[in-house]
């Protein structure tokens, strides 16, 4: 004996509502068959999007049908359940239509084959098709607007959890995946796998409690997400969630991955400009270091994003252009003006940041010590061998080390913008001297001051872009005077 067979379905943002929930289609599609009299041989149920081409559900519908052989319909509650796109929509029915089963939507009945039916069945799936874009529309331009303001709106990745419509530290994996990071970027550990084996006997694991895979430990190092950066589409934004690692750690893992080795331990100290300048071509910040030349090494910046294509520059050529740059900047009576008020405002953001950034440190150093006991607590229990243990407690030696580098240039930070007030207050500022006789995080203090979006520089034209807003109002009062050069009055 025939009879029909139900499909039932919700997708993620319809789940919620009790008028279209599974339970309510099995009861509709139920009483339908009930009231004509037509067994009701089972109902299908799915929670897939309607946009999907080659739902597994639909196929199983299928399947059923071609094997029982005794389908006479197929009920829904309304089209949009059998699908959200025209094209996928006539498939479908162009499919049961082949195998001789009858399609019943409940609420839209003149939908039969007849020509009128047909008519009416299109023009629907043309309305939920044009309700399903409009609402992709809006979703989509929402999820833009909350990444420009920094947030990142995803399940949060290994070492993150989702708080607030963002993400924040995890206190259990967090410290594991910055650990992970240190360790590639230390260069102590021979390859990353060797790296992966040692967290993951320190406790580190996926969100079920599972060991990391390879495959996802080694997407997690290529993640910007953790350097504090936002990538969707062609968005690439800053976000206001706490990074586990500095864009110089980050930055340091990546070249150890590509095989260019390490970056120089006193980088800060020969390379102010790094993190500053921007690449020309893909706008991230550059980073630096020394290159291994037959008999000596080079000082050089260069983009380190992959496929991006661009050369470094000699790091003495590129401070040579950045001097010529600041004696351009003509110290006017408006700029001395303003000056003494735009270093105080930027002092008082910088005062919070600092605050910020030392508290972050202070964690930071008290994450290590927690690991160290733990690792300690592992090699007793033979979890961990001597050798790895060893390598983790130098490298977390070098790396406590550094942040009480990094915490002591934030007291050097303060003195140094301090010492700027003052003298923006006191006497006209002498760029290009402040600049050669000052320390590596005056010159860096200098360079935020002036330029606090960062300057973007041109590697085939060996020159700063105009897209740089200070510079473009340079030019443009370069042009204003020199135009205005030995024109005669009255002319």
């Amino acid at each position: 004996m025939s009879g029909a067979v139900g499909y039932a379905r919700v997708s993620t943002e319809e789940q919620q509502r009790d008028n279209n929930s599974i339970p309510v289609q099995r009861n509709r599609i139920a009483a339908y068959c009930v009231q004509h009299n037509i067994p009701l041989l089972k109902v299908f149920e799915a929670s897939e999007s309607a946009w999907i081409e080659k739902r597994t559900s639909f196929e199983e519908v299928l399947s059923f049908c071609r094997k029982e052989n005794n389908v006479s319909h197929l009920i829904v509650t309304d089209l949009s359940r059998l699908a959200r796109k025209v094209d996928v929509q006539v498939g479908f029915l162009a499919q049961l239509d082949a195998l001789g089963i009858k399609f019943v939507s409940l609420d839209e009945p003149l939908t039969d084959n007849s020509a009128n039916g047909n008519f009416m069945r299109n023009i629907t799936g043309c309305v939920n098709q044009l309700f399903s874009d409009t609402l992709s529309e809006r979703t989509r331009q929402r999820m833009r607007a909350a990444v420009l303001e920094g947030r990142y709106l995803w399940p949060a990745p290994i070492g993150y959890v989702n708080r607030n419509k963002n993400i924040e530290p995890d206190p259990v994996r967090g410290p594991l995946v910055r650990q992970a990071f240190d360790l590639v970027a230390s260069g102590r550990f021979v390859t990353t796998e060797r790296v992966l084996n040692f967290l993951t006997s320190m406790g580190l694991t996926t969100k079920k409690g599972r060991p990391v895979p390879p495959q996802t430990f080694s997407r997690m190092l290529s993640n910007e997400t953790y350097a504090g950066w936002i990538i969707t589409g062609d968005l690439r934004v800053r976000g206001t969630y706490e990074p586990i690692v500095s864009d110089e750690t980050f930055a340091a893992v990546q070249m150890k991955l590509n095989k260019k080795g390490i970056a120089h331990k006193k980088l800060n100290e020969d390379f102010p400009l790094r993190g500053i300048v921007r690449c020309g071509k893909c706008e991230r910040p550059l980073t630096a270091g020394w290159a291994k030349g037959r008999t000596e090494r080079y000082a050089r910046y260069w983009c380190w994003t992959k496929d991006c294509g661009q050369n470094g520059i000699s790091r003495d050529e590129l401070h040579k252009q950045f001097v010529g740059l600041l004696s351009l900047i003509e110290p006017t009576v408006e700029l001395l003006a303003q000056l003494p008020d735009r270093i105080a405002n930027q002092w008082s953001e910088r005062k919070n940041r600092i605050a910020a950034d030392a508290k972050r440190l202070s964690s930071k150093l008290a994450d290590i010590k927690a690991l160290n006991q733990k690792a300690l607590t592992e090699k007793l229990q033979g979890k961990i061998e001597d050798e790895d243990y060893d390598d983790f407690k130098k490298a977390n030696a070098e790396e406590a080390f550094r942040i009480n580098s990094e915490i002591n240039a934030l007291d050097s930070e303060r003195n140094t913008m301090e010492e700027m007030l003052k003298q923006a207050q006191e006497e006209a500022v002498d760029l290009v001297g402040a600049w050669e006789k000052g320390s590596v995080h005056q010159r860096q203090e200098l360079a935020k001051s002036f330029f606090p979006d960062g300057l973007i520089f041109s590697q085939e034209r060996k020159f700063f872009e105009p897209r740089n807003t200070v510079i473009t109002e340079m030019y443009a009062r370069f042009l204003n005077e020199f135009g205005n050069t030995g024109v005669p009055d009255g002319i």
